[in-house]
């Protein structure tokens, strides 16, 4: 069964999971236009990929405890997808 995932994730100057359990899903990583800067994304090799603002980047079937993401305190990300 698949459930339906919506989540928005404040972010700060250090690196916050997109999900604070385990939780394997397909997704879609938004960074909103209204950022000010690109939103860093760090993988579980520690690989650094930079979004820009207005930019997606699809996961599929990954740990979103494992993902991490950064910016400036005050910016956001969007997570949409599906577990499962």
């Amino acid at each position: 069964m698949r459930n339906f995932i919506a989540l928005k994730i404040d972010l700060d100057s250090n690196y916050v999971a997109l999900s604070a359990t385990s939780l394997v899903a397909t997704f879609t990583l938004m960074v909103p236009s209204s950022s000010s800067q690109d939103a860093t994304v760090q993988g579980t090799d520690g690989k650094e990929l930079a979004i820009a603002p207005g930019s997606q980047f699809a996961f599929e079937r990954v740990d979103l405890s494992q993902i991490k993401v950064k910016s400036k305190p005050g910016e956001c990300v969007y997570v949409i997808g599906h577990s499962g």
